[in-house]
């Protein structure tokens, strides 16, 4: 059984919304590639707009998906000296990457939320489809945003050693 954390109900609330909106995301651009591919090579008529589609598409997906990869702790990590590391040195690291990650990403959302205001401003869209890039950019803002925060959740959690083999189950 897992244990509780601090804030258990940030992940219950945000985990599945965002698990469902990437969810939904990757099978529209599944289906775009699908259409479009038939379109294109058997009928000779590809979607028009498909390449602009696919930007908007997969930027949403990366965006929906970081603060997903961030509470599931499923980031890339480099875990060589894990094992090795004291308890109170793991403690210092974990406090340490999730304020330095919490730091940068609240940056960039200010910088998206800034960038997506002179988008909004200057009226610019796709250049086929004519999609306001605003909203595009807003969008990635808040969601850089709540990752942000989820990287302040995981801050005030216990931090998680990555043992090669190690399950967290305790042995049967």
């Amino acid at each position: 059984m897992k244990s509780r954390q601090p804030l258990d109900w940030f992940d219950r609330a945000l985990v599945p919304l965002l698990g469902y909106v990437a969810a939904t995301l990757m099978f529209c651009l599944m289906l775009l590639t699908c259409v479009d591919v038939v379109g294109r090579y058997f009928l000779n008529k590809p979607i028009t707009g498909g390449f602009e589609l696919t930007e908007v598409l997969l930027a949403a997906l990366i965006f929906a998906g970081l603060p997903l990869v961030t509470l599931r702790g499923d980031h890339i990590t480099v875990d060589l000296f894990d094992p090795v590391t004291p308890d109170w040195l793991f403690s210092i690291q974990h406090a340490l990457a999730s304020l330095i990650g919490a730091a940068c990403t609240g940056c960039l959302a200010w910088r998206l939320w800034l960038r997506a205001a002179d988008l909004q401003r200057a009226g610019e869209t796709t250049s086929q489809l004519q999609f306001r890039l605003a909203w595009l950019t807003y969008a990635m803002a808040i969601l850089m945003a709540l990752t942000a925060v989820a990287l302040i959740v995981t801050l005030l959690r216990r931090p998680h050693r990555h043992i090669p083999g190690d399950t967290g189950q305790p042995p049967a």
